[in-house]
């Protein structure tokens, strides 16, 4: 639950999706997202 909390805050906070940004864009954005919040969360998991 924690990294769907995060990935959700990253996604509000930065960079406001547009409405004209294309389906390509959207999909980049998303997964760009959740591969940094997964990254971040490992991260956590290996200094723990």
């Amino acid at each position: 639950m924690r990294i769907e909390n995060e990935m959700l805050a990253r996604f509000n906070t930065t960079n406001k999706m547009e409405e004209n940004m294309t389906i390509s864009q959207e999909l980049d954005f998303f997964f760009d997202n959740v591969m940094d919040t997964v990254v971040d969360y490992f991260k956590e998991e290996i200094k723990a």
